[in-house]
């Protein structure tokens, strides 16, 4: 927690001391584009943290005022960079950059989209795949059981015929002897 804070407060004064120099040496565009870039990774890192923040519980006053603190300084930082730019001829590259940056995020968003569609496809079709599974293992095993189940009762049935030709012999031989199906 605090090193993430501590993180963004040396982004922010690497950025603060780059930005002195830029005015005083009228420093070139690719300092300034890597300025910026310090600073959309310190937004980048403020952003992570406030997530994880909100995720845990609700932020206190302290938590949000250092959150709103920093944005801020961001925000004004950049500005100032972004000043720079504009005051050195560089307003045309500055604009390509923000445009770039939007179809960027636009063409991500569409990325991210496709993706969670592949993720809901393959869900689906793993779902589907699984239910087959079981519906076939459930018939084999139905099947098995009743292949079994018919033997025994083929052989309950033999054994139940004979016992029955058996018992009827013994009656017969009872009558002949004693007349009497029991002797």
């Amino acid at each position: 927690m605090f090193g993430e804070i501590a993180a963004i407060v040396s982004a922010l004064r690497g950025v603060q001391s780059v930005l002195a120099q830029l005015s005083d040496a009228k420093a070139s565009y690719d300092q300034a584009s890597a300025m910026l870039g310090k600073l959309g990774d310190a937004q980048d890192l403020l952003d992570t943290r406030e997530k994880k923040l909100k995720l845990r519980k609700p932020l206190t006053q302290k938590q949000s005022l250092e959150i709103i603190q920093k944005q801020a300084e961001i925000s004004a930082a950049k500005q100032r960079v972004r000043d720079h730019l504009l005051m050195s001829g560089h307003g045309d590259m500055l604009k390509k950059q923000e445009r770039m940056m939007a179809e960027s995020r636009a063409a991500h968003q569409a990325w991210l989209k496709g993706v969670a569609l592949r993720r809901k496809k393959r869900r689906q079709e793993v779902k589907a795949i699984t239910t087959a599974t079981f519906v076939v293992f459930s018939l084999l095993t139905l099947a098995g059981s009743g292949v079994f189940f018919y033997g025994v009762y083929l052989e309950q049935s033999l054994k139940t015929k004979k016992q029955l030709i058996q018992e009827k012999r013994v009656r017969i031989k009872n009558y002949r002897q004693c007349g009497r199906a029991k002797c």
